[in-house]
């Protein structure tokens, strides 16, 4: 497939004539396998964490399976079994993967054997699992997008036998709402979480206290109210080119899960039977607050392709930032000698919104032995102590509500990363569970960097329509 414009100057072009063919040069992949900055480890101003989490307590460790008759094999009977684990890690991420495969080979009672297999990232996995699948060569276990696992399911074992199981099981409700339903259809269970990051609202709570509010928003219009006040602050003086400074920072590089949040804490949504839609009223709705409140000042796009020093100047009293983020935004404030305190908020909505996404662990139909042998590891993986060393050793969020229990108090995590990991304990948010995902998260990241870029020059209602002839052409070819 050749693409002849990119979806910017098709929206840009959208002010002048019509825009034909309807195409689109996809950014570059994002470094998905990429570790981010282990929490708390910089010098950072205090942020105020919440002070209730209903996370329940920890449960005493999984016994030792003796014998598994539904499942088809017996533990005591895996002795020398080989399990081939293919992942998209890279960096310090791949290391710890493997060190903890090496030591679940060396310590595990089965005398199971973990050999892993690397990919240089999450798109270049997705192809070779592709190439093997429904062959001898596939993996046992593989860590990969939900969105990557839809296209596998016919080859992808059923879960939810083995969580159910009374010597080997897993307890489902330690998922946290939106990490267990991701790979979940039904009654069947094609996936568990390896690994989650999420994407939040960065807010200074200092320069809000200035502005006479002692509260977070929790809902859209008291977050209006708050950037527009921030706005206005920022209008008191003589100088005419700041102000437009103040509210909300709107982000310089695509990505689709910040329009994704607004969207759906707005109420709309991009998918429903089988199909992706763009263009509806109740989107139009929903992205038009982020619209309403650049139109009144009180949302601005910044020049430069990070927006951390923002948030410290008070130019912005929010702006949107990923989990890894958080170790950068810290920085910036201690950098810059500010004792002014932050913290992280989900979207405000009719239900506050956070969007929460990473690879999960999916095991292949072989035979009876190296299923259990793959659902073994698979479930160490996920035990408290070794998601809470996973956690600490990435930055990336546990996976579990145990887990997430023993690390909500951790000193040595920054408030500000303990905070989001309860915010996303608490999520319920998916995102659509196709296998088109990965190219409609691209339409929507570029075409929504491409509206706040062509702004006020291009009507929403045209973007969006450009979005769905966009994903329409590429989904067809």
């Amino acid at each position: 497939m050749r693409y002849f414009l990119t979806l910017l100057t098709c929206i840009l072009l959208l002010s002048l004539a019509a825009c034909a063919p309807y195409v689109i040069l996809l950014t570059a992949e994002p470094e998905t396998g990429q570790a981010p900055a282990v929490p708390g480890q910089e010098a950072s101003p205090t942020g105020q964490a919440p002070t209730a989490l209903p996370l329940p307590v920890v449960r005493t460790p999984y016994p030792t399976p003796t014998l598994t008759r539904s499942l088809g094999a017996r533990p005591d009977g895996l002795q020398g079994v080989e399990v081939q684990v293919w992942h998209g890690w890279d960096g310090p991420t791949a290391s710890l993967f493997e060190q903890m495969a090496a030591e679940f080979n060396l310590s595990n009672a089965w005398g199971i054997k973990v050999k892993l297999a690397t990919q240089p990232n999450l798109t270049t996995l997705g192809a070779a699992v592709g190439a093997v699948v429904g062959q001898a060569a596939q993996p046992d276990l593989v860590v990969a997008m939900p969105e990557q696992m839809v296209a596998w399911q016919a080859q992808l074992l059923d879960l939810a036998p083995y969580a159910a199981d009374n010597e080997v099981g897993f307890h489902v409700a330690d998922l946290p709402p939106a990490f267990g339903a991701q790979s979940s259809q039904g009654e069947v269970r094609y996936g568990l979480p390896a690994a989650r990051a999420g994407r939040y609202l960065f807010y200074n709570q200092s320069f809000a206290r200035e502005l006479g509010f002692n509260t977070a928003p929790g809902t859209p219009e008291e977050f209006r109210t708050q950037a527009c006040a921030a706005n206005a602050s920022w209008k008191q003086d003589a100088d005419l080119t700041n102000d437009g400074f103040g509210g909300l920072a709107l982000e310089t590089s695509p990505n689709w899960q910040t329009p994704y949040a607004w969207l759906a804490a707005g109420g709309g949504s991009l998918y429903s039977g089988g199909a992706f839609t763009f263009n509806t009223a109740a989107n139009l709705t929903a992205l038009n607050f982020v619209a309403d409140l650049r139109a009144n000042d009180c949302a601005w796009l910044p020049d430069g392709e990070t927006s951390y020093a923002h948030l410290v100047a008070r130019r912005a009293l929010f702006l949107a930032g990923s989990l890894s983020e958080l170790s950068g935004q810290s920085a910036a404030f201690s950098e810059a000698g500010s004792t002014d305190e932050w913290t992280v908020l989900p979207f405000p909505g009719a239900q506050p919104t956070l969007v929460t996404y990473g690879p999960d662990y999916a095991v292949f139909k072989s035979s009876p032995e190296r299923e259990l042998a793959a659902w073994l590891f698979l479930r160490w993986m996920l035990e408290p102590q070794n998601q809470v060393r996973w956690s600490r050793s990435t930055g990336l969020l546990p996976v579990t509500l145990p887990a997430a229990e023993l690390l909500k108090n951790d000193p040595a995590l920054s408030p500000q990363w303990r905070t989001a990991m309860m915010l996303a304990m608490q999520a319920s948010l998916t995102y659509p569970q196709s296998a088109d995902w990965g190219l409609v998260e691209k339409v929507f990241g570029d075409g929504f960097n491409a509206y706040y870029r062509s702004y006020p020059n291009v009507p929403l209602a045209d973007v969006l329509e450009v979005m769905d002839v966009t994903v329409q052409d590429l989904i067809s070819k």
